[in-house]
C-alpha cells in the first residue's frame, strides 16, 4: 500500500500570490454563508460541516493512507486508553468517524445518568466560550457527533503523522508559555513585563520585581490552556509584596509543582473604540498563520470583543479583521455556536490602526518557530491586544483546535485544505 496523489493542480494558489495572506482561505471565510438558506449552528449547518468534514476523512484516507494509520495509532493511542485502544480504533480506522460520535453520544448520556460526573476540559475553564454547544437538542447532537470529527481529521491534516504534533493535541509538552515568549521576543514582539515566576512552591522576582510599578499583575500557569488556574492580582488590595502573592499562589491546588508566569497586566488602547457600547475595551486580536511553500501567511485575523470580565475570554462578540486595509468586514457568528447568537454587528466598518503590523510580527514569529526546528508547528495562533503602544502579543498556541474550525466550514476551505495537506506548506 503506498501513499496515492490524486489528478490535481502542482500547487495552491497561495503559491502565486504576493500578499500576506492565504490566497484560497482568507477571503473564503469572508465570504462565508449559513448552508442552504440556514443559520448559522443549525441541523443543516452542522449536517454540511460534518459532510465537509467526512470528505476531507476519507480524502486523506485514499491519498495517504499509510500516514493516517500511523496517525491514527499515535492519536487514538493518546485519546482512546492507551496501546490497546489505539490498535483498536486504528483495525476500525474506516469506521472511526462513527465510532467518534457514537462514542460522544455514550458520553451525552452518561451525564445524564451519572450525577457529579468529571467536567469536560474544554467546558472548565473561562475559555468554555468557544466549546459551548447549539441550544437546539437536535443540533446540539449533530454538534456533539461532528466536533470530535473536525479535531480529529484537522489534527491529521495539519500533522500528518508526526509524533511531536500529535502530542500536543493533548498536552503542550515543548510549547509552554516562557517558549512562545522567547519565540516572540526574538522578532522584536512587545510584549507584558515579567516581574515575577513561581516554580511550584515560590514566587521569585523577575527584572524589577513584584513591587515594582502600578499596574496590576496576572499569574498564568505555564503549561495551561483556556484561562484555567488564571489569577489577577490587584496592587495595593490582593497584595503589596512578592509574599502576597507567594501566600495567594500556595493555597491554591491546581499551583503546587506547577510552573507559572507573573506579568503586568496589559491594559487596552483608550484612543479607539474596539467594542460596542456599555462594554469596556477590553479584547484580543487572534491571528492565524499558516505555513505554506511560499512562507508563512495569515490565515485569518479575528477581533474578540464586548468583554465581560478582564481577559477576552468573556468576549460576546468576535469579527473578522482584513489585514491590509486593518478593517473590520464581517461578524464571526459562524465560529462557535456562543457567537451565533450575535443580533447585530456595529463594529463593521471600523478601523483597527496596527492589525498588519502585529501580522507582520506573528508571521515572523512563526518562521522563528520553523528555524528552531519544530517544524511539525504548521499552523499557530497568536493573541495580542491593541494598545496605546501598539500591539502587545501574549502568547502564541497550537492551533489544533482553531483551523479545523475554517477546515469544514465551506467546501472551498475544505478543498484549499485537501490541496494543501498534499505537502502540508513544505517547499517543493
Amino acid at each position: 500500500m503506498s501513499e496515492l496523489q490524486l489528478t490535481a493542480p502542482s500547487q495552491t494558489s497561495d503559491e502565486v500570490d504576493n500578499s500576506l495572506t492565504v490566497a484560497w482561505g482568507f477571503e473564503e471565510q469572508m465570504r462565508a454563508n449559513p448552508p442552504f438558506g440556514s443559520r448559522w449552528f443549525s441541523v443543516r449547518d452542522m449536517l454540511y460541516r460534518s459532510a465537509n468534514a467526512l470528505g476531507l476523512f476519507y480524502y486523506g484516507l485514499v491519498t495517504q493512507p499509510l500516514t493516517f494509520i500511523r496517525f491514527s495509532y499515535r492519536y487514538n493511542t493518546l485519546w482512546c486508553g492507551g496501546r490497546l485502544g489505539g490498535l483498536a480504533m486504528t483495525v476500525l480506522l474506516p469506521a472511526t468517524p462513527f465510532l467518534l460520535g457514537g462514542l460522544e453520544w455514550a458520553k451525552r448520556l452518561k451525564k445524564k445518568i451519572v450525577p457529579n460526573h468529571a467536567e469536560d476540559w474544554k467546558l472548565a475553564g473561562p475559555g468554555r466560550t468557544w466549546f459551548t454547544p447549539p441550544k437546539s437538542r437536535l443540533a446540539s447532537l449533530v454538534f456533539d457527533a461532528y466536533s470530535p470529527l473536525q479535531t480529529y481529521v484537522g489534527a491529521f491534516v495539519l500533522f500528518g503523522d508526526d509524533p511531536t504534533g500529535i502530542m500536543h493535541t493533548w498536552y503542550d509538552e515543548i510549547c509552554i508559555k516562557e517558549w512562545w515568549v522567547d519565540k516572540l521576543d526574538r522578532v522584536g514582539a512587545q510584549l507584558p513585563r515579567q516581574l515575577g515566576a513561581w516554580d511550584g512552591a515560590a514566587v521569585a522576582d523577575v527584572g524589577k520585581g513584584i513591587a515594582h510599578g502600578k499596574r496590576d499583575i496576572v499569574c498564568k500557569i505555564s503549561d495551561s490552556y483556556l484561562g484555567i488556574g488564571d489569577h489577577v492580582f490587584k496592587r495595593g488590595i490582593d497584595f503589596t509584596t512578592r509574599e502576597d502573592i507567594q501566600a495567594t499562589l500556595s493555597k491554591d491546588p491546581m499551583y503546587a509543582g506547577k510552573r507559572a508566569v507573573l506579568s503586568e497586566l496589559v491594559r487596552p488602547s483608550s484612543s479607539i473604540q474596539i467594542s460596542a457600547p456599555g462594554f469596556s475595551q477590553v479584547h484580543s486580536l487572534d491571528i492565524l498563520t499558516l505555513r505554506t511553500p511560499t512562507g508563512v501567511k495569515i490565515l485569518s485575523v479575528l477581533l474578540w470583543t464586548d468583554c465581560t470580565g478582564w481577559s477576552s475570554h468573556s468576549a460576546t462578540s468576535g469579527y473578522l479583521v482584513d489585514v491590509e486595509t486593518e478593517t473590520i468586514v464581517a461578524p464571526t457568528a459562524w465560529y462557535a455556536p456562543h457567537f451565533a447568537a450575535m443580533e447585530s454587528a456595529p463594529l463593521v466598518g471600523l478601523k483597527v490602526d496596527g492589525v498588519r503590523a502585529a501580522c507582520l510580527t506573528a508571521m515572523a514569529a512563526h518562521e522563528e518557530v520553523l528555524k528552531s526546528g519544530q517544524n511539525w508547528l504548521t499552523t499557530i495562533g497568536w493573541d495580542c491586544m491593541m494598545t496605546t503602544d501598539g500591539p502587545v502579543f501574549f502568547e502564541g498556541n497550537v492551533a489544533a483546535y482553531r483551523t479545523p474550525r475554517r477546515m469544514t466550514l465551506t467546501a472551498g476551505l475544505s478543498r484549499g485544505f485537501r490541496r494543501w495537506m498534499r505537502t502540508r506548506g513544505r517547499k517543493a
